[in-house]
C-alpha cells in the first residue's frame, strides 16, 4: 500500500514538473548531447546531474529511464507513461529506426509550436478578464457606496426615469447580488467543464464562438502538429496510431479522432478524413488546404511546414477573437458608466428643483 501511495505521489509530481516547457528543454539538451556523440545513457546521466540542482523528482525520473534503457526497454516506451502518446509513439519509432535525434527534434518543435497558441490564448484573455473585473467593481461600488449616498438626500421612490431604474438595479445587487454572482460563477464553471467533455452534435456549432473556439484551436493545433511530426518521421497514420493518441485524450478530442479513424481505415487521405468526419476540426480552412496538399508528392514531409504556417495564423485569429470580446466588455462598461452619469444628473436636477 505504501509503495502504491509513493508511486502515485511520484507520478503526480512528474506530471506537475515535467510539463511542456520542461519536456522541450529535456529534448533539446538530449539532442545536443546525442549529436556530439554522447551515448544515451551518458546523456541521461548528465541531464540527471544538472536537474538535481532545481528538482528532487526529475533526477529520479531520469535515473529510472537509464535503468530501463539498460534493461533493453525502448526509450519511447520508457517515456510513454509521462508524455503525450503522440510523443511516445514518435520516440519509440525513432529509437527503433535509429532516428531518435530526429524524433526528439520533431517533438521539441511540436511543443514549441503548441506553446505559441497557448501563450497567445492566455495573453489575449488577460485583458478581457481585467475589464470584466473592472465592470464588476464599478457595479459593486455604485451599488454599495454611491447610490446609497444619494438615497440619503432624496428617497428612491422619488427618483425618476433612468435614475429610478439604476437605483432598483443597485438594490437588487445589494439584496440578491449573491444569486447573480453565484449564477455567473456557475456559468463560468459550466463552460470550463464543457470544453473537454461536451460532445453532442451542437458542439460543432458552438466551436465557432469564444470560448469554445479557443479550446478547439488549442486541441486542433496540438493534434495536427503531433500528426505532422509522426508523418515526417515515417510513422503511418492509421487506426493503431490514432487509437493510441485517443487513449490519452479528453472526450472532445477522442470523439474527433474516432471520427477520423473510420475514414483513414477505408483508405482516405488525412485531409478527406478530417472533412468527412464532419467536425470542422481542427479548422475548416486548414482541412481544405490538407485536401489539396495530401494529393501532392512529399505531403508527409511538408505537413510540418504547413502546420507551422497554420499555427502562426491561429495566433492572429486568437487576437482578433479577443478584440471582439474586449469590445463587448468595453461597451458594457460604457453602458454602466453612462447609466450612472445620467442617473446622477437626474438626481442633481431633482435636488436643484427642490432647493428653488
Amino acid at each position: 500500500m505504501a509503495k502504491k501511495k509513493k508511486d502515485l505521489f511520484f507520478d503526480l509530481s512528474v506530471k506537475f514538473e515535467f510539463g511542456g516547457d520542461e519536456r522541450q528543454r529535456f529534448y533539446t539538451k538530449l539532442v545536443q548531447l546525442l549529436e556530439n556523440g554522447v551515448s544515451l545513457d551518458t546523456a541521461l546521466a548528465q541531464i540527471e546531474k544538472i536537474s538535481a540542482r532545481k528538482s528532487k523528482i526529475l533526477p529520479k525520473l531520469y535515473k529510472r529511464w537509464r535503468n530501463e534503457v539498460a534493461e533493453g526497454i525502448n526509450f519511447g516506451t520508457c517515456l510513454a507513461p509521462y508524455v503525450p502518446s503522440s510523443e511516445a509513439i514518435l520516440l519509440e519509432t525513432g529509437a527503433n529506426s535509429g532516428k531518435l535525434v530526429k524524433s526528439l527534434q520533431n517533438s521539441a518543435e511540436s511543443i514549441e509550436n503548441q506553446s505559441k497558441v497557448k501563450k497567445a490564448i492566455v495573453g489575449a484573455a488577460a485583458y478581457p478578464c481585467v475589464l470584466l473585473c473592472m465592470l464588476i467593481a464599478a457595479m459593486l461600488l455604485s451599488s454599495y457606496k454611491v447610490i446609497p449616498t444619494f438615497e440619503q438626500i432624496i428617497p428612491v421612490d422619488q427618483w425618476q426615469g433612468i435614475a429610478y431604474n439604476v437605483a432598483m438595479a443597485a438594490k437588487f445587487i445589494r439584496e440578491d447580488g449573491i444569486v447573480l454572482f453565484v449564477g455567473l460563477a456557475v456559468t463560468i464553471f459550466t463552460i470550463v467543464v464543457s470544453m473537454p467533455r461536451w460532445i453532442s452534435p451542437t458542439r460543432v456549432y458552438f466551436d465557432r464562438f469564444v470560448p469554445w473556439s479557443l479550446y478547439k484551436m488549442l486541441q486542433g493545433s496540438a493534434f495536427l502538429l503531433s500528426v505532422a511530426s509522426m508523418m515526417s518521421a515515417g510513422i503511418k497514420i492509421d487506426e493503431v496510431s490514432l487509437n493510441r493518441i485517443s487513449k490519452q485524450s479528453d472526450p472532445y478530442l477522442r470523439q474527433r479522432i474516432k471520427g477520423i479513424q473510420k475514414y483513414i481505415a477505408s483508405g482516405e487521405n488525412l485531409g478527406d478524413a478530417l472533412y468527412n468526419a464532419g467536425y470542422e476540426f481542427p479548422d475548416a480552412e486548414i482541412i481544405g488546404d490538407l485536401q489539396i496538399y495530401a494529393r501532392l508528392r512529399g505531403f508527409d514531409q511538408n505537413l510540418i511546414r504547413i502546420s507551422q504556417i497554420w499555427v502562426d495564423g491561429l495566433v492572429e485569429k486568437v487576437n482578433v477573437a479577443m478584440k471582439i470580446v474586449n469590445f463587448v466588455i468595453l461597451v458594457l462598461i460604457a453602458v454602466v458608466i453612462g447609466c450612472l452619469i445620467m442617473s446622477f444628473y437626474s438626481v442633481f436636477q431633482q435636488i436643484q428643483g427642490q432647493n428653488q
